[in-house]
């Protein structure tokens, strides 16, 4: 079996604040956030939850570090302590410099050397923008028209739900990277194997009113995992996964 190649934390938080730094110093650091993590048009709540994503980045990115390369002789987490203190130290209301001012050359340079040890795994390609667009916009018609279903409010519930994590996983792919994505699709899969009358309402062919689309859905959704590079193996174990639920 071949090794899986990594998902870079590394090269999407490097990517985020590489951009940051291009923003004015006396810019507000809500409007800036709100500008790197395309949230111009989301609540406020929504956009501390993306904040927060971003914040688990240091976090995310030790982990890979020791699980997979804990040989490196150069440990050091200079980098994690001018992240961190940077977004200690800002207020979203504040001025931009209060973060900005603590990301300097040694961070970026050290996150660039851990990108890069990174992607001796293998790098993914990237999603297209277009490819997650068309993906979200059929999952906010499909929970549209479920909220509207006459069906029990426990299997709509169910359903929403299950659709709103892969959303809000390629909502946030750019921040989060394709693992949420997987595991979103996993999810939703497995509590077929717990739930009769879930499996009856999303599998397809079985004339329940949204089974074809949701089976659809998951198979394209893994699709673009695959193309990404990330679990080469998904859509097969999808596709079979989907043929069981017919049975």
């Amino acid at each position: 079996m071949s090794e899986l190649k990594i998902d870079n934390p590394a090269l999407r938080l490097l990517d985020i604040l590489e951009q940051g730094k291009r923003h004015q110093a006396a810019a507000s650091c809500r409007e800036v956030w709100k500008a790197l993590l395309q949230a111009q048009n989301l609540s406020e709540h929504q956009l501390l939850s993306r904040l927060a994503r971003v914040m688990e980045l240091p976090e995310r990115i030790e982990q890979v570090r020791e699980d997979h390369f804990s040989s490196l002789r150069n440990k050091s987490s200079y980098w994690r302590g001018q992240v961190e203190s940077a977004f200690t130290s800002q207020s979203l209301n504040g001025r931009w410099d209060t973060f900005r001012n603590h990301i300097d050359e040694r961070t970026l340079s050290e996150l660039s050397l851990l990108s890069d040890v990174f992607e001796t795994r293998g790098t993914h390609a990237g999603i297209a923008a277009k490819e997650i667009e068309s993906l979200l916009a059929r999952i906010t018609e499909l929970r549209v028209e479920i909220r509207s279903a006459e069906f029990p409010l426990t299997m709509k519930t169910m359903l929403l739900r299950q659709l709103f994590q892969i959303q809000e996983a390629l909502e946030s792919y750019s921040i989060s990277g394709i693992e949420p994505v997987m595991d979103a699709v996993q999810s939703t899969l497995g509590l077929a194997v717990i739930d009769p009358e879930y499996k009856q309402e999303i599998k397809s062919g079985s004339g329940s009113q949204f089974g074809d689309r949701i089976s659809s859905l998951l198979g394209d959704v893994a699709n673009v995992v695959t193309v990404a590079g990330a679990l080469p193996a998904l859509p097969a174990a999808i596709q079979s996964a989907l043929n069981l639920l017919s049975k």
